[in-house]
């Protein structure tokens, strides 16, 4: 049974329950549209009750989706002899709740990899097969124009992509549609982590300096900020002036990569910077000036202060790494320095720790040397 109410916002919610089991809510802008929506789903419904119980195990996916989706079914207590790919892919992104844009695309990857499969017929060789064809094909250019060069995947690209079709297949047996993962014992060799990029005090320096003669007057405050907090592009540039807490000396982020919030120190160099253009409210803090709701676009100002410093293969996200190995290099430890950056686990800062080794290594070479050679 359906019902449809209208909402304070002027749009329609149609509930629809079966023998008082929620089966599905969704809103609409109008009334025809809603009694259309409720229509045809209990239609679906009354279709799917009336096929035989022997008759069920012999659908098709194609004629699981004519009624309605293997969900439909799930919500009816019906069990059927499969689910697809796609049905799988659907539903694990609708419960996702991490803020990964990438994940996105690396499950959609999958769902057009698998597409109608019945993830029961899915084998260990089948993973193995499309994870092969996926690392053999031609990588996307980094320019934004979404066209391919002229090399492969990397295997630390592959590896990622692995990882979200594992934790699929891992909410499948979560949900009881599965027994086991396809995807364990499916190896991939990683590509060892080299370490980032960083700013030598000299390259700082001068990036800095040429960031204050930037047309942006807050290029140099940014620029600032991310090395002195480490925080990501996205999170500065989401940044609120009501997120900062000038007492404290804190910045609250609560819309992060890994989908949890945190607290992020500033430091007081970083703090005065931003008390000249602090304003009352909650608007952003790096704020276009022609949509103030909307986040500036600073590529411009950006590769022309890398210009004038004379700084070469430089990301503004090797900024974060800066950030990380001056930490580091400083005597913080991997544990220290992942809780400052937002690493869930010290495995990711680990790629810093040969920096600690090699500073302290120059520190006694040079402390000793003087001693001993005058």
């Amino acid at each position: 049974m359906a019902t449809i109410r209208a909402l304070p916002n002027g749009k329609y919610r149609t509930d629809i329950r079966k023998k008082n089991s929620f089966i599905q809510a969704k809103t609409f802008n109008t009334k025809q549209q809603a009694e259309q929506y409720a229509c045809d789903i209990e239609s679906n419904i009354d279709s799917i009750l009336s096929i035989k119980p022997k008759k069920i195990k012999k659908l098709s996916p194609a004629k699981v989706e004519v009624l309605g989706g293997a969900w439909l079914f799930q919500k009816l207590g019906i069990e059927l002899e499969f689910m697809t790919f796609s049905d799988l892919a659907d539903e694990y992104m609708r419960q996702w709740k991490g803020k990964d844009r990438n994940q996105v695309y690396r499950a959609l990857h999958w769902q057009e990899a698998f597409n109608d499969t019945p993830i029961k017929s899915i084998t260990r060789k089948h993973v193995k097969k499309a994870v092969k064809e996926f690392g053999a094909a031609k990588a996307f250019t980094t320019d934004g124009t979404g066209n391919k060069s002229n090399k492969t995947r990397s295997s630390n690209t592959v590896i990622r992509y692995k990882a979200v079709l594992s934790a699929m297949f891992k909410y499948a047996i979560r949900e009881d549609y599965l027994k086991e993962n396809p995807v364990d014992g499916v190896y991939i060799e990683a590509t060892p982590n080299k370490i980032e990029r960083y700013l030598s005090d000299e390259e700082r320096i001068k990036l800095l300096a040429e960031c204050k003669n930037s047309t942006w007057n807050k290029m140099y405050l940014l620029v600032l900020l991310a090395i002195t907090t480490g925080m990501r592009k996205s999170e500065l540039m989401g940044l609120h002036w009501a997120d900062i807490d000038f007492d404290k000396g804190l910045a609250r982020l609560t819309d992060t990569k890994n989908g949890e919030s945190r607290n992020n120190p500033i430091p007081e160099i970083t703090l005065t910077e931003l008390r000249k253009f602090r304003q009352v409210g909650n608007s952003l803090i790096f704020n276009s000036p022609t949509r103030i709701e909307r986040p500036f676009e600073f590529r411009k100002q950006w590769s022309g202060a890398l210009d004038r410093a004379s700084i070469e293969s430089f990301r503004f996200h090797d900024l974060r790494h800066t950030a990380a190995s001056y930490l580091v290099m400083a005597g913080a430890t991997l544990y220290e320095t992942a809780q400052v950056l937002g690493h869930k686990s010290t495995q990711t800062t680990e790629r810093y720790a040969h920096l600690s080794t090699d500073h302290k290594s120059a520190v006694v070479e040079r402390v000793m040397g003087k001693v001993f050679n005058g």
